[in-house]
């Protein structure tokens, strides 16, 4: 009966109408992605909010470039990027306690802590394998396969 009372949501006819509705569907989806990457959604495998925001400014950046180059969009879409730019901004703000353009360097240089982490990894285990050659000289040879050339 609730169905009744709802209001019917005219479906588009015209395939201007079809390309303003799929437009529209894309920017909501990166406006959720967004959202989700600013911890405001929680994710559904660990329950925690997940926060990425060298994620959240790469997608700001992509509806700025659409923003910029809105010459050839309705003024809904127009209105729609720009409502949906600054809401992102906003939240941007409130989570990171800053704006998205004073954090771009950290957009365009790969984060130096996880590398150099990596890095101390594979030196401690290559300095674990020099700590006893005997048993590298024995993994080598179970890793490695050996081929023999017969000959009739």
């Amino acid at each position: 009966m609730d169905s009744m009372n709802a209001p019917q949501q005219r479906s588009p006819e015209t395939a201007e109408e079809i390309t303003s509705a799929i437009f529209t569907q894309c920017l909501m989806t990166l406006v959720q992605s967004a959202d989700y990457l600013l911890g405001k959604v929680k994710a559904p495998d660990t329950g925690e909010p997940v926060i990425d925001l060298p994620r959240v400014q790469l997608i700001i950046k992509q509806l700025e470039v659409l923003d910029n180059n809105a010459a050839k969009l309705s003024i809904e879409e127009q209105q729609f990027v720009k409502q949906s730019l600054q809401d992102l901004r906003m939240a941007y703000v409130t989570t990171a306690g800053k704006r998205p353009e004073d954090d771009d360097k950290s957009v365009d240089e790969p984060p130096s802590d996880n590398s150099n982490s990596a890095e101390i990894v594979k030196d401690s285990e290559l300095a674990q394998k020099n700590d006893d050659p005997q048993e590298s000289e024995e993994e080598e040879e179970t890793n490695q396969k050996r081929f023999v050339k017969k000959y009739d």
